[in-house]
């Protein structure tokens, strides 16, 4: 299991895990994960989880497992969600929030993988 991440809080709490972290957008954490599940690798958690918009927040997490075939679920999950995002971005784009409202969705992100990180493992 690795974590794909633009979240500086999921890098810092999850620092005894498998981090990728990447200084890019919503959508550009969605195109990286595109990019591992081209090369084999699988999701274990959905890329439009929560009730956040994506135009509403600049964060994403992505929990992936590692994989030497393509998973054609992983596909279809990666591209609807890229487009999902990326039409929400055209019909209102993401707010220049304030620093302390930028904590507040890292911290709702966070959460969300918190506790979908426990219940991977305790599956696995």
């Amino acid at each position: 299991m690795f974590i794909v991440t633009n979240n500086p809080l999921v890098k810092e709490k999850f620092e005894d895990k498998k981090i990728l972290f990447f200084e890019v957008s919503y959508i550009g954490i969605l195109e990286e994960c595109r990019k591992m599940i081209h090369k084999g690798n699988r999701m274990l958690s959905h890329p439009l989880y929560g009730s956040v918009k994506p135009n509403e927040t600049p964060y994403r997490t992505v929990i992936m497992t590692e994989g030497e075939e393509l998973d054609y679920m992983s596909v279809e999950l990666i591209e609807d969600a890229i487009a999902t995002a990326s039409k929400f971005q055209k019909n209102q784009r993401t707010p220049d929030w304030s620093e302390s409202i930028m904590e507040d969705f890292q911290v709702i992100d966070l959460d969300i993988m918190t506790h979908t990180i426990s219940r991977i493992e305790y599956e696995y």
